[in-house]
């Protein structure tokens, strides 16, 4: 049954296209929106209504493939079947979402959401009798808090690896038993941990003691980047004909890949990428309190008027 994480991955994805600073962008001479136009009018005044900076998170896509992409979003709707694939289907296609995890997967699912919800459901109830018990002895010069702390279980990349694969053969599986449009088929996968960090493996090769002077700088980033995964990307790649978008949302940012043109995307990685878990991550979540002693003026004028 899908529900509010679909569409949350969907509307992340059209605010980076179609809005800036949160706001949707508007053609200049009539205010419109990508909301407000036809599919006509989306192509003649697409360089109003889309936002330019998205063009650093698309990975392989020609000119006709962003309008092509764009206009899906667009026109993406949710599917009035809930329980049956797609989530959200357009004229000649469909979108569907899978969330993926690098923390070990049990039979009862990913222990990191288990651990995350745990925390989460604890941290509502404590905060929820805090409430009642600072309204019943109101403080007015002190201000009172309480912090919970979640520290991230064990992840790592090859468990993300079996993650992706796992959840994409699931999904195939009911693609295949799909029988409406298929022209245009887009996997969202959704990464919703803060766990796993990548360097540039430069040095792979390095001669011992030679220097390079300032000919290459090492690129790292303390996010999961599927753009640079080699590994899941020619995996991907051997799904091409049949899904033609990939969209990739982790916490940090969104990336969308023609599955067509990975082969150029390998091009560019000469190197391979360290994929490691982050440091200890910690999440913390707190709560405060002070009253504010009533006006005595206010208070007096109320009782007069009641």
């Amino acid at each position: 049954m899908r529900g509010d994480c679909e569409l949350r991955c969907l509307n992340a994805v059209k605010n980076m296209v179609f809005c800036k600073n949160g706001q949707p962008l508007q053609n200049p001479f009539d205010n419109k929106t990508y909301l407000d136009v036809s599919t006509d009018e989306f192509k003649k005044d697409r360089i109003w209504l889309v936002n330019s900076d998205c063009y650093k998170f698309y990975f392989g896509l020609l000119e006709n493939d962003c309008e092509e992409f764009e206009n899906v979003l667009r026109v993406a709707q949710t599917n009035p079947d809930t329980s049956r694939f797609p989530d959200f289907i357009f004229e000649n296609g469909f979108i569907e979402h899978f969330q993926v995890t690098s923390s070990v997967v049990t039979k009862k699912g990913a222990m990191h959401t288990k651990e995350e919800s745990e925390f989460r459901r604890r941290v509502d109830a404590d905060t929820e009798k805090l409430t009642a018990e600072w309204s019943e002895t109101p403080s007015f010069d002190v201000v009172r808090s309480k912090s919970w702390t979640f520290t991230n279980p064990s992840h790592a990349y090859e468990h993300l690896v079996n993650s992706f694969k796992h959840n994409w053969e699931h999904h195939m599986e009911s693609y295949r038993k799909y029988t409406g449009s298929k022209q245009i088929g887009i996997f969202m996968v959704e990464y919703p941990e803060i766990a796993l960090a990548m360097c540039e493996n430069v040095y792979q090769g390095w001669i011992n003691g030679m220097t390079q002077g300032d000919m290459r700088e090492q690129e790292q980033f303390n996010e999961y980047r599927l753009s640079r995964d080699k590994n899941l990307l020619q995996y991907v790649y051997s799904f091409r004909n049949v899904i033609k978008y990939v969209i990739f949302w982790n916490y940090a940012r969104i990336e969308v890949i023609c599955t067509e043109n990975i082969p150029y995307l390998l091009k560019l990685l000469p190197w391979d990428y360290i994929i490691r878990p982050l440091h200890q991550v910690t999440t913390v979540a707190s709560v405060y309190n002070i009253s504010v002693p009533a006006d005595p003026k206010q208070e007096g004028e109320t009782d007069d008027k009641t």
